[in-house]
């Protein structure tokens, strides 16, 4: 019997057996497990983290990695020669063309329409009608990594 202040306490046994367990155990898990959950978890972050920050999952905010080399592109009134430089990984082909949003059959796209990595190459697009000197050309190429390239150009003579 316990007494505290003028209360008197009694100790309740209770019933069932008792536990094989010493009275001051501590209750949890052990810290070999708790360690090693600590550090998988710790793993499994930094290949989250690598991940993103090296784009193993893909990103956000993607740059190309085919782009049009303007300086080097130019039209006259048949056609287009578009200059491609390839600072990806994989080589891309030019699948698929457009003027002013009129789908070009992919006979009238010639040059160099597979770019290697870490390459460049001039891909040519022949019009399906004659342009004249000085008028604006939107070209539109789609590339086999789903990827569509658009440059405007003025038609020289």
């Amino acid at each position: 019997m316990y007494t505290l202040g003028s209360v008197r306490l009694q100790r309740l046994k209770t019933q069932g057996t008792q536990s094989s367990r010493p009275h001051n155990a501590k209750k949890g898990i052990s810290p070999v497990i708790a360690t090693i959950i600590l550090i998988a978890i710790t793993i499994v972050i930094a290949i989250a983290v690598a991940g993103w920050v090296f784009g193993l999952f893909g990103s956000y905010s993607r740059t190309q990695a085919v782009t049009i080399v303007a300086s080097a592109s130019s039209c006259n009134t048949t056609n287009c020669s578009i200059m491609l430089s390839n600072q990806g990984g994989s080589a891309v082909t030019v699948v698929s063309a457009s003027v002013d949003g009129q789908t070009i059959p992919v006979a009238s796209i010639s040059g160099s329409t597979v770019i290697s990595a870490g390459g460049s190459g001039t891909v040519v697009v022949y019009f399906p009608s004659s342009y004249t000197a000085g008028q604006t050309v939107q070209v539109q190429l789609g590339l086999s990594n789903g990827n569509t390239l658009s440059t405007t150009l003025v038609v020289n003579s």
